[in-house]
């Protein structure tokens, strides 16, 4: 936390509020772009420079105004030109990242340098972008040979979702939500899924991107939008932090278990194993 849908959320809502404007504690380089990449947040920059964040467990970036203070504030970026609704009388604003935890990981250098990183050369397909074609390729061993990589024996569906080489993107939440929707049991075995099942799996992970990026990611304790508002998924989320509540598709009990060292939620009758 924060996921894909919160990434993709927070880029979106920045995108129109800083492109175009300049750093002035970065020697005034300007906003060229901001995009995402995995869990990643990139802010391009002129002359080559990158300003990448991970938000990590607690991070987010906020628009404040210039001089805010803030005991969890771990950078702050000075910017020019904002709106006034989210400047101070000057016309300037901060953009800040603030970090409860202390987890976060702030990039800034040439581009080169930053795209070097090993969270980023290991990164696999996007989650929201990966065409059928280039998922069914993560399983493709399974369907030329019946001899399973070891890298896929006795691995578990949902240790391989959050896996960010094998897709980028995906944590905790979506992985539960996917899987529910999949009808898959989070400890099936990579290799025991059929080629309608990875679809269908497939179709899922587009399908709760969607979903959760519609309602503006999910807020459960520090993540915000850049402005401060909360997203609103949580709140309609299908399965995941609901233990003891009856499914919304059979109305059995949802159990909770530990799975690959993090709470997973499933149904089981829906997601037999």
């Amino acid at each position: 936390m924060p996921e894909l849908p919160e990434v993709e959320t927070t880029v979106r809502k920045l995108k129109p509020l800083i492109v175009g404007k300049r750093i002035l504690n970065l020697s005034g380089k300007k906003i060229l772009n901001i995009e995402r990449k995995g869990k990643a947040i990139l802010i391009c920059l002129s002359g080559g420079k990158i300003l990448g964040f991970h938000q990590r467990m607690s991070g987010k970036l906020l628009i404040v105004p210039h001089g805010t203070r803030d005991k969890h504030i771990r950078r702050t970026f000075c910017l020019s030109g904002l709106p006034p609704h989210l400047s101070d009388r000057c016309g300037g604003g901060d953009l800040v990242f603030h970090d409860v935890r202390k987890f976060g990981v702030v990039w800034y250098g040439d581009s080169k340098k930053v795209l070097g990183d090993p969270y980023f050369k290991t990164l696999g397909k996007d989650a929201l972008e990966i065409s059928l074609r280039d998922f069914r390729k993560l399983f493709k061993t399974k369907y030329i040979t019946p001899l399973i990589p070891l890298t896929l024996r006795g691995t578990k569906i949902k240790s391989f979702l959050l896996n960010q080489k094998n897709l980028a993107g995906v944590g905790n939440i979506v992985a539960d939500e996917v899987l529910w929707r999949a009808k898959i049991h989070p400890e099936r075995e990579v290799r025991s899924l059929s080629g309608l099942e990875v679809r269908n799996l497939w179709k899922s992970i587009k399908f709760i991107l969607n979903r959760s990026i519609k309602s503006g990611g999910t807020t459960m304790r520090d993540w915000l939008h850049p402005e401060g508002t909360r997203g609103a998924y949580f709140e309609k989320r299908f399965i995941y932090d609901r233990e003891g509540e009856p499914c919304r598709r059979c109305r059995a009990g949802i159990i909770r278990k530990k799975i690959s060292g993090r709470s997973g939620y499933f149904c089981p009758r829906c997601q037999k194993i």
